[in-house]
């Protein structure tokens, strides 16, 4: 098979991958690192997204979403199917898959495409697929519970835990599913799929926060360590999901560990933030292993050649502020939002990142360094 791969050197008409996600920095670093030349369209435009980028744009946002005129307008403008060596989508797209649908008219598209998005998301779908896979998930219920108490309400084709909240006191839209709360350590598996099986890059801690949504995505932590019957079991059970649904390139798996059992909560059918933690520690990048795996292609050894544990964490807004027009971000800061910009309360500021010898001390320096970034912020806008 003829490997993928473009130099970033190349001249201003050839053709650029369009990367298009709710955020789309950690593609796009990946994409640099692998010599492929991107055009980002996103909700923020990011000072490094813009930086790694050969074009970038912030598209108007909808609701939690993108505005569906507006991203179509701005891929036409910057990277038109004619000019378009392929299409890579992150988030965004699960509760809107008609759009993925115009977005990738008359563009190669590397990744999963409406159909399989779609079957993904839809509970009713998805979660009789567990079942028939003998996968075990949360239960749930497609009517609200009565009593409430102990039950979540989840948005169909939500993403990013910020449409997940107590079902108590909800009353029935026809948007949401219930799903029973259960207790257990948050988890989730990135891997790569090329239509018909897995490969597993790494198993990753992750942890929500109490700013704005409670089950909001606010960081992970690589290299979690499980129980090796348990991940062969997993990385089995993905074969099987993968060779029914026909999931191809980067996705992810979020799920609950309790002692060596594990409940499947969701399966993200795109490229997730979890791919930043494992990025630099491979020969090659995944942006490129990505184009690869939706080629029919899967690495034959592990990708990863160091086991460096690296987290990431999100900075939240704890109060409506404007980014200082002096403010100087450290080297271990991504998603660095320009100056002047307007945030509120519970938004997320930017990404902090970190890395030790264990998952206990990386915590603690994304703690420490979550801490030192609101602070600064608060500091030099006085």
């Amino acid at each position: 098979m003829k490997r993928l791969h473009w130099h970033a050197n190349m001249s201003a008409e050839s053709k650029t991958f369009l990367i298009a996600a709710l955020t789309g920095r950690a593609l796009a670093q990946s994409a640099r690192r692998g010599g492929f030349p991107v055009v980002v369209l996103d909700l923020y435009n990011d000072l490094d997204t813009h930086r790694y980028a050969q074009h970038s744009r912030a598209v108007a946002q909808h609701e939690q979403g993108f505005d569906a005129a507006a991203l179509l307008k701005a891929a036409d403008e910057l990277c038109p199917p004619q000019r378009c060596a392929g299409l890579v989508c992150g988030s965004g797209f699960e509760d809107q898959p008609e759009l993925l649908k115009q977005l990738s008219a008359g563009r190669p598209l590397y990744g999963n495409d409406a159909e399989i998005v779609t079957r993904i998301k839809d509970p009713r779908q998805f979660f009789a697929l567990l079942d028939e896979l003998e996968m075990a998930h949360p239960e749930v219920r497609y009517a609200p519970p009565r009593p409430a108490c102990g039950w979540l309400a989840k948005k169909i084709g939500g993403y990013g835990g910020t449409h997940v909240l107590p079902a108590a006191g909800r009353q029935p839209d026809g948007m949401h599913y219930y799903q029973k709360l259960e207790s257990g350590r948050s988890m989730s598996a990135t891997f790569l799929a090329d239509g018909t099986k897995s490969h597993i890059i790494g198993f990753n801690e992750q942890w929500t926060t109490s700013a704005g949504s409670p089950f909001s995505y606010a960081g992970a932590i690589s290299h979690a360590k499980l129980d090796a019957v348990l991940q062969t079991e997993i990385a089995r059970k993905l074969d099987q999901l993968v060779q029914v649904t026909g999931l191809a390139g980067l996705n992810g798996m979020d799920f609950l560990l309790r002692g060596n059992e594990y409940r499947v909560l969701e399966i993200n059918p795109r490229p997730c933030a979890t791919m930043d933690l494992y990025d630099d520690d491979c020969k090659e990048s995944l942006f490129g292993w990505h184009l690869r795996a939706c080629r029919g292609e899967l690495p034959q050894e592990q990708l990863v050649t160091q086991k460096i544990t690296r987290g990431h964490a999100v900075v939240h807004a704890e109060r409506t502020l404007r980014i200082p027009m002096n403010m100087k971000f450290p080297e271990w800061v991504s998603d660095i939002p320009g100056a002047d910009r307007q945030f509120a309360p519970g938004a997320p500021l930017c990404m902090v990142h970190a890395q030790g010898a264990s998952t206990q001390q990386v915590k603690r320096l994304l703690i420490q360094r979550q801490a030192a970034i609101a602070r600064a912020i608060t500091e030099e806008a006085a």
